[in-house]
C-alpha cells in the first residue's frame, strides 16, 4: 500500500492510498484512525497521467498534504471509521 507521512503540528499523519472500484481513495491518518478524506483518482486518470510521465497518485497527495498544512483541509478526529468485517459480512449474508 502506497503511503506518504508528514509532519502537522507536532502529529505523524500519514496519507494512505487505499484501493476502491476503478480507482483509489487517499484517506489522512493518525496511526490507523482516519482523519479526512482527500480525493479519489481513477483508474482512467491515472493511465492518462502515466501517459504524460506523471504520477497522479502522488500529485494529488501532494496537494491534500498542502491543504492539510494550509488549513484548508480541516481534520476530524470524531471522523466515523470503517468497520470492514462488519462491511464484508452484510455484503456475503
Amino acid at each position: 500500500m502506497r503511503s506518504f507521512p508528514f509532519r502537522y503540528h507536532g502529529q505523524l499523519l500519514n496519507i494512505s492510498v487505499v484501493s476502491v472500484d476503478e480507482g483509489w481513495e487517499l484517506w489522512i491518518l493518525e496511526g490507523d484512525r482516519r482523519l479526512g478524506y482527500g480525493g479519489r483518482v481513477s483508474v482512467d486518470q491515472a493511465i492518462d497521467a502515466w501517459r504524460r510521465g506523471e504520477d497522479s497518485v502522488q500529485v494529488l497527495a501532494e496537494e491534500v498534504k498542502s491543504q492539510v498544512l494550509t488549513g484548508r483541509l480541516v481534520l476530524d478526529p470524531k471522523m466515523p471509521q470503517p468497520h470492514l468485517g462488519g462491511a464484508r459480512a452484510a455484503a456475503s449474508g
